[in-house]
């Protein structure tokens, strides 16, 4: 209970306040690029930068968090937990929004035409793990529901591998046009490790929570 109690000082109540406000905005770029690419087919070309410039902002909004984040960890020679665990969710939650904007950008200049059920599918496991990172992130505060979120973040992002194989089997299987195979190709990896990112914090998650316990 004294370890659980000393997470509330003010000191450290500022930092959680920004990994949230970070974690959020990394559910916002992944929804937005489950709207991406559900819509994409039916989107024009304008469009479709639209939407990409559109998560390029939110991109660009996590990064001015993350500054904030790393500016304040130098100002406080003390933190609810190590300076380490900070710096280390901070790049990864800014990692993961990096991604889901690159991932946004290359759709549009790669000139992807074809939306596959393999996209479909990790866009929205992707929506769902940022869900969850998110929801890891509400409760770190208090150590609650650490282990079933980390569980979940990783029964994800092993669903994401297993689409990526599939979608890696059918391009190689079914395309023939060397161009597509490298575009398409390209789109499945920045998804894929999109979710791994997120298994990447869950493992700092767990980490915190166990010391922590």
């Amino acid at each position: 209970m004294k370890k659980i109690l000393r997470w509330l000082v003010p000191k450290g109540k500022k930092f959680f306040e920004m990994l949230r406000e970070q974690s959020e905005n990394v559910l916002e770029g992944a929804k937005e690029l489950k709207i991406f690419v559900d819509d994409y087919s039916n989107l024009e070309r304008g469009e479709r930068k639209a939407r990409a410039y559109a998560i390029k902002k939110i991109e660009h909004k996590g990064g001015e968090i993350s500054k904030r984040i790393f500016e304040r960890l130098n100002r406080n020679s003390k933190t609810f937990i190590d300076k380490e665990y900070i710096q280390q969710m901070a790049i990864i939650l800014e990692d993961i929004i990096d991604l889901i904007s690159i991932t946004a950008s290359r759709f549009v200049v790669l000139s992807i035409e074809r939306i596959d059920s393999h996209m479909i599918k990790l866009a929205g496991i992707i929506k769902s793990v940022a869900s969850e990172v998110n929801e890891g992130i509400l409760d770190l505060q208090n150590l609650k529901n650490m282990e079933e979120h980390c569980r979940k973040i990783r029964e994800l992002e092993k669903k994401a591998d297993e689409i990526y194989e599939d979608a890696l089997s059918d391009l190689f299987h079914f395309y023939k046009n060397s161009i597509d195979i490298i575009k398409n190709k390209e789109i499945y990896d920045l998804l894929e490790n999109t979710a791994d990112k997120c298994k990447d914090l869950a493992n700092i998650i767990e980490s915190i929570a166990i010391k922590h316990a």
